[in-house]
């Protein structure tokens, strides 16, 4: 596994997202991708960038 891969916490995507717990709870049921271990679960940094620039909408779109 290459050392620049980066698994977040919860609390580190809320900081990265500037967004609550809850928020970030609310998004992975939305499908943001996250990974778990035994109980512990984590956020590839680079997967959760991408997903929310896949699911970001413009001024347009609202």
């Amino acid at each position: 596994m290459p050392a620049d891969i980066k698994f977040l916490t919860i609390e580190d995507v809320s900081e990265m997202l500037q967004v609550t717990r809850t928020t970030v709870y609310n998004l992975k049921k939305q499908g943001l991708p996250f990974i778990k271990i035994g109980k512990n679960i984590r956020f590839d940094q680079e997967e959760v960038v991408k997903w929310v620039r896949s699911n970001s909408r413009s001024a347009a779109e609202k």
